[in-house]
């Protein structure tokens, strides 16, 4: 009962807020193209800085609120939108102050720190690796959560615990279009539209689990709702682990891809297109497959 406690109560932790803000400001600069040779790539080089006697350099430091707002979005999208699923006051989350400044505060380091220092540290492999798993903890925690609340509150129908799961536990993905309409960037990136990345659909197939062990389903070993939870903790903490060192990503990618060629309308097409060069009549002209020769 205690380490049952201990685990709900680590994500309001401070060193876990801290991690979870970093890393979301992190991804958003990187999403943005703003790097650490950003300014110089789109100034012209080391030369363009010179150039620009003493103002301010770097293009992170254009709109600045825009910027904030987004983050700020990015930061509570999961709890945002899940209220607004489950029928409570969406922006709820952000009625604690000292938990705002906070955000704000690694906003700012992340994105306008002298000599990028905040960027660079959040850059480093050691520090992604610590962000991950407690990024992992809270984002599976929200997800079991949301498939719980959804659960009593629609009566344990599987849609829409499935629909909520997914949402709470891949918000940022979801509130991506509307941090790029914030920021006047749809035009450039490819950010303004909602995908279906693999952090959503890692949520989507945890929403799955949970919702397996609301209706005690045999596929679950018999496991309880924290048993299930530290499992899922430390799978999914290592499914991340092995993306980032052996981009194992690209792999499940390649298999959706033949999944969806299979399933979905890319095998039959290329059977329709194959056997509709076969001429009907008896006699068969030379050209009939010279593609194929």
């Amino acid at each position: 009962m205690n380490a049952r406690l201990i685990l709900k109560q680590l994500p309001n932790h401070l060193l876990f807020r801290i991690l979870h803000y970093s890393l979301i400001s992190q991804q958003l600069r990187e999403d943005l193209g703003m790097g650490v040779g950003a300014a110089e790539r789109l100034n012209g080089g080391p030369k363009g800085l010179k150039g620009m006697k003493g103002s301010a350099a770097r293009p992170m430091e254009w709109q600045p609120f825009a910027l904030w707002l987004a983050n700020l979005l990015l930061s509570y999208a999961g709890d945002i939108l899940g209220n607004m699923l489950l029928g409570t006051l969406p922006l709820e989350p952000l009625c604690n102050a000292s938990d705002v400044l906070l955000s704000s505060a690694i906003w700012y380091i992340i994105f306008f720190c002298p000599f990028d220092l905040g960027h660079t540290v959040a850059s480093t492999m050691s520090f992604r690796l610590v962000a991950t798993a407690m990024a992992t903890i809270s984002q599976v925690q929200l997800i079991e959560r949301g498939v719980h609340m959804a659960g009593k509150l629609y009566g344990q129908a599987p849609i829409p615990m499935l629909i909520v799961g997914t949402v709470m536990g891949s918000g940022a993905e979801l509130l991506k279009p509307v941090a790029c309409i914030l920021i006047n960037r749809c035009q450039h990136s490819h950010l303004a539209y909602i995908k279906l990345t693999m952090n959503s659909k890692l949520a989507l197939g945890l929403s799955c689990l949970f919702m397996l062990q609301i209706y005690h389903s045999p596929l679950i070993l018999g496991l309880s709702r924290h048993q299930l939870l530290v499992y899922t903790l430390v799978l999914t903490t290592t499914f991340k682990f092995l993306s980032m060192a052996y981009s194992t990503e690209h792999f499940i990618w390649l298999l959706e891809h033949r999944m969806q060629y299979t399933f979905f309308g890319g095998l039959s097409g290329d059977l329709s297109k194959f056997f509709g060069r076969v001429p009907k009549g008896s006699v068969r002209p030379t050209w009939a497959f010279s593609e194929f020769d």
